[in-house]
């Protein structure tokens, strides 16, 4: 039984030098710094990481630009050889947030972008941001739907329909936003707080409600 338990761990060392798969656990901001920058497959001047981060997955499908920030108990996940998660130069994700890519998907935040406490955002379909785009508290982004068409089989097992979501540059997403599946969010656009948002809104429009329609345009 030992040695059996010895093979299978160093299998499992193997599988993770090969595909640089980890959960890294910050206590301290020093703590295994320099290991978690190195694993990843880009990693900017000036990083700032915080307390008791999680970062799990491929990490080496992690691209991280100039002047990141991550906050305190934030979480980054990668799932797979085929993910990727991208932070632009200058983007500040803070304390609590969470990006997970889920199987094969992608997140593409640009520059200068904040990601503020306890937002949840998806990248199954893939999730591309401009710059300059504000996605304040709470707000959920998640780029797939469950199919249902059949009522006699579990929606668990019919799988996802996954378009994707884009949102352009100079974007304000207010608290508690849900951005659904499918969705182009126009340049300079401002998303009231609370809003579900499931249709593309064009650009320099505000919108709110659920679902969220365009209330006015920017001047």
């Amino acid at each position: 039984m030992k040695s059996f338990i010895f093979i299978l761990k160093n299998e499992f060392q193997k599988f993770i030098k090969l595909y640089r798969c980890s959960l890294f656990v910050i206590k301290k901001e020093s703590t295994n710094k320099s290991h978690v920058k190195n694993s990843f497959g880009k990693c900017g001047e000036d990083f700032k990481l915080g307390e008791r981060v999680e970062i799990v997955g491929i990490t080496s499908r992690i691209k991280i630009g100039d002047n990141v920030s991550i906050g305190d108990g934030a979480r980054l996940v990668c799932t797979d050889m085929t993910a990727e998660i991208i932070i632009g130069d200058g983007t500040v994700i803070q304390p609590r947030a969470i990006l997970d890519t889920g199987q094969g998907g992608r997140i593409e935040l640009g520059k200068m972008n904040s990601v503020n406490p306890y937002c949840v955002l998806y990248g199954h379909g893939g999730l591309i941001t401009g710059d300059y785009v504000r996605i304040a508290t709470h707000t959920v982004i998640i780029p797939a739907n469950h199919i249902f068409d059949d009522p006699n089989t579990p929606i668990a097992r019919q799988g996802l329909r996954k378009k994707g979501i884009q949102i352009d540059r100079d974007v304000w997403i207010g608290s508690g936003c849900q951005i659904l599946d499918g969705v182009n969010i126009g340049e300079g656009c401002v998303v009231a707080a609370g809003a579900v948002v499931n249709r593309s809104i064009p650009p320099f429009s505000v919108c709110g409600g659920i679902p969220a329609k365009i209330l006015k345009k920017r001047e």
